[in-house]
């Protein structure tokens, strides 16, 4: 696993939950997990969800809410770092359909040796998005924030639903997604906000 997220997540709790509990925090070999990974590093995944759960232990939060909020603050992280991704895309919807097709690819030029988890993407109807998670880690507390923060981000009025699906814990998801869009995506599809 890239250790951009390994990073983000070190300043995601030192934001959130300050020194001490960064203090806490280390690396396999012993070393402070704050000096230990490198954005363009390579990780063992299970590293990251060590180290969330002493989070978890620390703060008295289930580590699955952990990796949600920690999600939805990479997602933010994301869309300062690739702007690009935005442009001509006007709503939640739109750009997590191409998540898959365009976002992961464009990445993958930037990081060629990323493993990035699939996400089946089917429109059921307008309006509403079917993204089924797939992976060989089991994050999809971490895919689930990621979408949630993309709704934040477009301030569409989502509703998100998560069916676990069957295998490892966390490594299969499907997410429903249903609502309207958000006024700024109405004012750019044409309509009125009367």
């Amino acid at each position: 696993m890239k250790g951009v997220i390994f990073t983000q997540f070190v300043e995601f709790v030192t934001d959130r939950y300050g020194g001490d509990t960064v203090a806490r925090l280390t690396a396999p070999d012993g070393a402070p997990a704050t000096s230990h990974y490198r954005a363009t590093g390579n990780y063992d995944h299970a590293e990251l969800v060590t180290m969330a759960d002493a989070v978890a232990a620390a703060v008295g939060e289930p580590r699955a809410r952990l990796l949600e909020r920690f999600g939805a603050a990479l997602f933010a992280h994301f869309a300062a770092l690739y702007p690009v991704f935005f442009y001509e895309v006007d709503s939640a919807l739109s750009l997590l359909a191409r998540v898959e097709t365009y976002v992961h690819g464009e990445v993958k030029k930037l990081y060629p040796d990323a493993e990035f988890p699939r996400f089946e993407c089917v429109e059921r109807a307008p309006g509403t998005l079917e993204m089924t998670y797939r992976s060989t880690r089991p994050l999809a507390d971490v895919a689930e924030g990621l979408i949630r923060g993309c709704i934040e981000h477009f301030g569409d009025s989502l509703e998100v639903h998560r069916e676990d699906l069957p295998g490892p814990s966390g490594c299969a998801a499907r997410f429903s997604l249903v609502g309207a869009a958000s006024p700024r995506s109405r004012r750019a599809a044409g309509s009125s906000d009367v």
